[in-house]
């Protein structure tokens, strides 16, 4: 039984209680973690009572968990301004679609995480839970860290690039990236249409699992067999790896070897390797013109370099090119729908540990031509080096979430 399940049942701790504790840790531990932009106390408290207040009947399978929002989703009433100080003080009136969901199966929003400037460039004051001198990832940092931390057993992220899956793999949690789709985006900042993923990071598969259950309710079941084919991708990018997490990859391997599974290692097509690259960052810098060109015209001095650059690309790139990148975009996905076939992929989800905070917030080599084709990537902890989390990766076709999740939890459970 999970403790949402526990709580809907009467028989695990109140709201206000598991409120109360979520306070006082993060007012201990948010001075120097800074995962949060803001936390409304007296706001939970109403809520947790108003849940608590509740009949067993009435209540929802997420009663009462705890879920921090990346400031990329409206959450009414909140500051919510995506990072960057041209949009400070941008309170929405109404959730989005995704928050909403989780209020209505019984949810309580903890409060708003950090997001680097337009969830893709400028870094926020938020650092990695395991060593304050590392970085916690990329632009869902914020959320990585609240759940990496303890403070919440669960966050919403986003990704158009890697920024689910490295902040998940840096801060010690389960990273869900679902198909492309899967997971309503609407009433959330836009990058590019063709890319933006809603995210989940989550302390164990089963919250996980919940959670995906809420927001995507139409998700595909699957009836998968044993043994199920597990391919070991070599990476294809010039980016070196660790030693650690390459023996972190295959030990997760031999695991499922010995669940039953069958195991073999192989390459990435060569005309995948050769286009993922150009082609996500065009189809993401002509998004970014049109979303944010806007903001540029009125504000470029509070933009960054990397942000001007990208709006500055989009603009030149015409209509007709980037159909040409979703065509390619199409059949890239096609060719990697046929590799996963009917079991799963197995890869880093990082080049290695968390890079100290003035190295940056890591490779996106990894993680990119998963939001690129749309299909389902998740990561789990999977063993230490230096006593920070090394994160292997699970991929499956689109539509398979559920298999990739099912791959996670058999080695979250045995590691």
């Amino acid at each position: 039984m999970t403790e949402a399940q526990a709580r809907a049942d009467g028989a695990s701790t109140p709201c206000i209680d598991a409120v109360e504790a979520f306070l006082d840790k993060a007012a201990d531990i948010e001075p120097t973690l800074h995962a949060f932009t803001s936390i409304d106390a007296n706001r939970l408290r109403r809520e947790a009572a108003t849940l608590d207040s509740l009949p067993a009947s009435a209540r929802g399978p997420l009663h009462g968990v705890l879920v921090a929002v990346k400031e990329v989703y409206d959450v009414a009433g909140y500051e919510c301004g995506w990072g960057t100080p041209i949009h400070a003080g941008r309170i929405p009136k109404d959730d989005c679609s995704a928050v909403s969901k989780l209020r209505s199966a019984g949810a309580l929003i903890a409060g708003i995480t950090v997001s680097t400037e337009y969830a893709m460039s400028r870094t926020g004051p938020t650092v990695n839970p395991f060593d304050a001198t590392r970085t916690p990832g990329a632009s869902s940092q914020g959320s990585a860290a609240a759940v990496g931390a303890g403070l919440v057993p669960a966050a919403l992220g986003s990704q158009t690039i890697g920024s689910v899956i490295r902040p998940a793999a840096y801060c010690g949690c389960i990273g869900i990236k679902p198909s492309w789709g899967l997971i309503d985006v609407s009433g959330s900042m836009a990058l590019s249409e063709a890319i933006d993923h809603a995210g989940i990071l989550a302390a164990d598969p089963d919250i996980a699992d919940a959670l995906l259950a809420v927001l995507a309710p139409n998700i595909m079941p699957v009836n998968d067999t044993s043994p199920m084919p597990i391919k070991v991708l070599s990476p294809w990018y010039d980016e070196p790896h660790a030693d650690a997490m390459m023996a972190a990859v295959a030990r997760a391997a031999d695991t499922l070897r010995s669940a039953g599974h069958t195991v073999a290692h192989i390459q990435l097509p060569a005309n995948v390797a050769e286009n993922e690259g150009h082609t996500l960052d065009t189809i993401l810098a002509y998004g970014m013109a049109r979303h944010h060109g806007g903001d540029f015209a009125r504000a470029p001095d509070q933009m960054s370099d990397r942000i001007i650059d990208y709006i500055q690309r989009g603009k030149r790139i015409s209509e007709a090119a980037y159909i040409e990148a979703l065509n390619l975009r199409h059949h890239i996905a096609n060719a990697l729908n046929d590799l996963t076939g009917e079991g799963v992929l197995l890869m880093p989800a990082a080049t290695g540990i968390a890079p100290k905070l003035e190295d940056g917030t890591g490779s996106r080599a990894p993680q990119r031509l998963w939001t690129l084709a749309g299909l389902p990537a998740m990561t789990l902890p999977f063993g230490l080096e230096e006593n920070m989390p090394l994160g292997v990766q699970v991929i499956a076709g689109s539509g398979a979430d559920l298999r990739a999740l099912n791959v996670v939890r058999s080695l979250f459970n045995a590691g």
